[in-house]
């Protein structure tokens, strides 16, 4: 079982990470080098074949962060925290003429400064820090390596500082260059090798995910009326592509019916298949050529039982999308994933969280509906949102939407705040935010 590890990281620095091959003999690592952080939002596509992404840091990590969750790769990074910057002080203490009185420091937070400082019982009063908090925290002070070089170069040449102390290799390069006495932070062994085996350990979870069982369910839905002329067609043509597709991820296909189709295979075949799960499998011109759309529903389980269950949960959600091909996904967790070939959307049939169970208890509004306002949430910068909004989500009407914000307002989960006219003409409409 092979483990395949991109490494995104530094030139210089990889060699410390994949010394530790020999370590884990199952992994293989690739390493992906950057010389400034935030290329890390635009990642070459080898990096999809790869188990896991693992980052020299909290910065790459931070700007490939979008790439990661569209493409539901697993990532980790390792650490630039109190530990490190600990080791680093000790380091310059022990080795560097500067001392410690007069430092000019970056660090993602400054909490892990004044950690350091009580451990140690160091006088940080006459240091000069910066911190970019956005990384961590999604909020704060953003992250800007040229506002970073300005920074240390002020303080050095000013006469405030007489080392500039670095997290970030970009900023230490540059620093270099410009005759700036300055040190990057020491990453401690340690936590390079608790990384790599966070990496592994995470690797090693997605391939037996992998060889979970998966049912897919193919059916084809009438367009216009024109299925009793093209239906016969229509089938022959999908069951010849799907038995292609079968062929090319190692699914079987059987059929149903005339014009419905089953698949069996492992999530790592429909992975494939959908390319990490982002998009539905192409049918090429069949739905111009007989009028149909084609509707698809696959899941996974520990039994196939469980599987087909899940697959057919997929399949409903998918005709619910009227007039056109789509495709959505049911884990075994009972995540619903989809449409496959939209910006995904992601809920939960069942919860356990205890917040999640009462807001359905108190409005008689269904759990999964309760999941899709959660991450409805999440996903908008703002939790301020019109009824419109919510419908255009949910996919619903707006004045289905509003009689799940009645619901929630009646028991007070949700309240108005506001008002927007988008248009010059016309009724305002309110303005809503969730209140758990």
């Amino acid at each position: 079982m092979l483990i395949r590890i991109a490494v995104i990281t530094p030139e210089p620095f990889s060699l410390r990470i994949t010394a530790y091959a020999d370590t884990y003999p199952g992994i293989q690592f690739s390493v992906f080098p950057y010389q400034n952080p935030m290329e890390c939002d635009s990642l070459p596509a080898e990096l999809d074949e790869c188990d896991v992404w693992l980052f020299a840091g909290p910065l790459p990590s931070y700007f490939a962060r979008k790439q990661a969750r569209s493409k539901r790769i697993p990532s980790v990074y390792i650490p630039s925290d109190e530990y490190t910057l600990t080791l680093t002080l000790a380091h310059i203490l022990l080795n560097r003429k500067e001392g410690l009185r007069e430092l000019s420091i970056d660090i993602p937070k400054k909490e892990y400064i004044e950690q350091a400082v009580n451990e140690l019982s160091l006088d940080a009063s006459r240091w000069m820090v910066q911190d970019f908090s956005q990384i961590i925290d999604e909020e704060g002070t953003p992250f800007d390596p040229e506002a970073l070089i300005r920074f240390h170069r002020e303080n050095v040449v000013s006469g405030k500082s007489k080392l500039a102390l670095t997290s970030v290799d970009y900023v230490y390069d540059q620093l270099t260059r410009a005759g700036i006495p300055c040190i990057s932070m020491l990453v401690p062994e340690k936590s390079i090798r608790e990384t790599v085996a966070r990496a592994t350990s995470i690797g090693q979870m997605m391939i037996s995910e992998n060889a979970q069982i998966a049912v897919g369910l193919a059916a084809i839905d009438p367009r216009e009326g024109t299925f009793q002329e093209n239906g016969t067609d229509a089938g022959i043509m999908l069951q010849q592509m799907l038995l292609e597709l079968g062929k090319e991820t190692d699914a079987s296909i059987q059929q149903l019916g005339l014009d419905q189709f089953i698949l069996y295979g492992t999530r790592g075949s429909v992975e494939k298949m959908t390319g990490n799960f982002l998009h539905m499998p192409v049918f090429g011109n069949l739905e111009k050529l007989f009028g149909v759309t084609i509707s698809m529903g696959f899941g996974f389980g520990m039994t196939a039982k469980e599987a087909e269950s899940n697959a057919r949960i997929g399949l409903f959600h998918a005709r619910k999308q009227v007039g056109v091909s789509s495709a959505f996904l049911v884990t075994k967790d009972k995540e619903v994933i989809g449409p496959l070939n939209e910006d995904l959307k992601a809920f939960h049939l069942k919860s356990e969280d205890r917040t999640v169970l009462h807001v359905a208890e108190e409005t008689g509004i269904s759990v999964a509906t309760i999941n899709k306002l959660v991450a409805f949430i999440r996903l908008r910068r703002d939790n301020r949102f019109t009824a419109t909004d919510l419908a255009a989500y949910l996919q619903v009407s707006r004045r289905s939407a509003e009689r799940i914000l009645k619901k929630l307002a009646d028991k007070e989960f949700v309240r108005a705040v506001g008002e927007e006219q988008p248009y010059q003409q016309g009724r305002p409409r309110a303005l809503y935010r969730i209140n758990f």
